[in-house]
């Protein structure tokens, strides 16, 4: 007999491409997927432990899915509930002595075991091979979007005084190319035309920067596969080595998209020094710059980390300067809290956390006026898009300039007629920018075939 699961997953594209590694473990050991929670005899939640906010949406997830399992025990079998990941490597006394309702735990690193884990803690029984679907064919089968993030590493050696990552993360640590290229070949097979390759630092890949744009070069000639993104590049020479090595190579008129992310947390030098973190406004500026010009049309997405212990209204004053000199397309704004185990843990000198907030709103006010300007010059120009969902009224796709679920999306309202060709998820279609919301952008199809 086989047993079900389900997978709900928190936290960031790094978690996705864990819980798809868990989703193949379970499948290799004879699990089937479940359409819902409700319905699956194990639910698993792959955890997130990140920052406050994330332990509270993990804990609120939690008692949630307590409720699910026990409704699920009051009309049939029982429902093992099982939780994993960040939190629970970071907490995992609390896990044991707080959740009695959760059956089984593991934290991370373990993601490729999860299935073998389950069998042994509840012992069950492996099903015989010819009674195992393979897991590249329920890939195939299962509706999914177009695009997949993809772990090139996992652990970070830096020291940032605000993030515990390392603590439940490890050591840094690559992946092998040739396991990286065959996971991607597998996903482009099964219908996936996006790759997002994340880790916690993507530009330490390998040791060196060649390795980076050698992986990238590789995985160019996937032919199944429309785009390549690189995610979280740490604002550094490295950074700045590896976007000329790939313009060097051709590789900035390729499948790789013109995007840079790269989370820079402040331009203030004494910020960023308290922080433990390397460049200023001046060189971020510089930085942001080059790839400007060695990749045409990019578009950067960067982070703001506001309420470190010792900020002042001055620093603040220059992230305003910053984001209206650079006129950044994408940012992302975070309170600071403070994290166990961390150097800027026993810190004093906290700004007032309404303050905090009122200065985060105030900078995304800042922000926004530069979209708009930004989003005044889009109109009228021609974007080859990517199809990520089709609805009754309304195709939603994104530019190459787009990171799926973090940036913005073009809207394409259409009312459907007799005969109409409609474009498929992962499709690329010509879209002209007609027009824009505070965010996302609407826009209609020029009528050239999709791809």
């Amino acid at each position: 007999m086989s047993h079900s699961f389900y997978i709900t997953t928190l936290g960031c594209p790094k978690n996705t491409a864990d819980s798809r590694e868990m989703e193949r473990s379970l499948l290799l050991e004879g699990f089937q997927p479940a359409d819902d929670a409700e319905s699956a005899d194990f639910h698993l939640i792959n955890t997130c432990s990140f920052i406050e906010s994330a332990r509270e949406q993990t804990i609120e997830t939690v008692f949630e899915a307590i409720d699910v399992k026990e409704a699920v025990q009051s009309k049939r079998a029982d429902q093992k509930l099982v939780v994993v990941g960040c939190f629970t490597e970071r907490y995992q006394a609390a896990v044991t002595e707080e959740w009695p309702e959760v059956d089984f735990s593991f934290g991370t690193g373990l993601y490729h075991r999860a299935g073998a884990l389950i069998r042994e803690a509840f012992r069950i029984p492996r099903p015989h091979d010819s009674e195992i679907s393979s897991p590249f064919e329920h890939l195939k089968r299962r509706e999914r979007h177009p695009y997949a993030p993809v772990k090139v590493s996992d652990g970070c050696d830096r020291k940032c005084a605000f993030c515990a990552i390392p603590q439940f993360r490890g050591a840094f640590r690559s992946r092998e190319s040739d396991e990286i290229f065959t996971e991607c070949s597998d996903l482009g097979a099964a219908g996936v035309r996006e790759i997002c390759l994340v880790s916690q630092d993507t530009n330490a890949f390998g040791g060196k920067p060649e390795a980076l744009v050698d992986l990238i070069e590789r995985l160019n000639t996937i032919d199944s596969l429309h785009w390549l993104r690189l995610l979280y590049l740490y604002p550094d020479k490295k950074t700045e080595r590896i976007l000329r090595l790939l313009a060097e190579r051709g590789l900035n008129r390729s499948k790789l998209v013109p995007y840079l992310e790269s989370p820079v947390q402040h331009v203030s030098s004494s910020v960023l020094k308290a922080m433990k973190r390397a460049g200023d406004s001046s060189y971020f500026k510089d930085l942001f710059a080059l790839a400007r010009e060695l990749f045409p049309g990019l578009e950067i997405r960067t982070s703001f980390l506001l309420g470190f212990p010792g900020e002042t209204a001055a620093d603040v004053d220059e992230l305003h300067r910053f984001v209206e000199e650079t006129r950044l397309e994408k940012m992302a704004l975070f309170a600071y809290s403070p994290e166990e185990g961390t150097s800027g843990y026993a810190l004093g000198n906290l700004p007032d956390p309404d303050e905090t907030k009122e200065r985060i709103n105030e900078l995304r006010q800042t922000h926004l006026k530069v979209l708009a300007d930004i989003h005044l010059q889009r109109v009228g120009q021609t974007y080859r898009c990517m199809v990520d969902e089709l609805h009754p009224t309304e195709i939603i796709c994104r530019r190459p300039q787009d990171a799926p679920e973090i940036d913005e999306t073009v809207v394409i309202p259409f009312k459907y007629q007799k005969g109409m060709k409609l474009p498929a998820p992962g499709d690329l279609v010509e879209v002209e920018i007609t027009g824009f919301f505070e965010y996302d952008m609407e826009g209609r199809l020029t009528g050239a075939e999709p791809v």
